[in-house]
């Protein structure tokens, strides 16, 4: 299973490496806490790029949306589950999660969003924030769009 530190921030955008590095200075390997060790303002310099997400039973709830984020998920989708957003993004950002849940550690990714005739495409990285009886329950999203309009 692949850990934290095998994540080569080489590939990632600066934004995303120096998340993954602040993520690496506070979380270890196998050490998940009930609750997460990052305060809103350890993230400011991302907080227009992140969603916190909260795992429910039944799915995915968006917390603490950043407008960035807008044209990734196709409207502010800030409280609200990911079951109410466009099919294909839903089923996208879902698969991300859940790589991130079963393996408790940071999963870089990309996604692609149609937008008419184009697409736009993000830079993802998704963290493991926090757990509760061997299941994470908090996840953070960080998405940059690489390219521009």
């Amino acid at each position: 299973m692949p850990g934290p530190d095998d994540i080569p921030t080489g590939g990632l955008i600066p934004e995303l490496a120096a998340l993954l590095a602040l993520w690496r200075r506070r979380y270890r390997p196998g050490d998940m806490p009930a609750q997460s060790r990052f305060q809103p303002s350890d993230l400011e310099r991302w907080s227009r790029h992140i969603v916190w997400i909260e795992a429910e039973d039944d799915g995915f709830r968006l917390r603490n949306f950043g407008m960035d984020l807008i044209r990734r998920f196709g409207r502010y989708a800030g409280d609200h589950a990911i079951d109410e957003l466009a099919t294909d993004v839903a089923a996208g950002l879902r698969e991300v999660l859940w790589r991130t849940m079963a393996n408790a550690a940071p999963v870089p990714a990309a996604a692609s969003v149609s937008l008419g005739r184009r697409s736009a495409v993000f830079a993802e990285l998704a963290l493991p924030l926090a757990g509760s009886g061997g299941r994470i329950t908090l996840l953070l999203l960080a998405s940059y769009e690489i390219g521009g309009p």
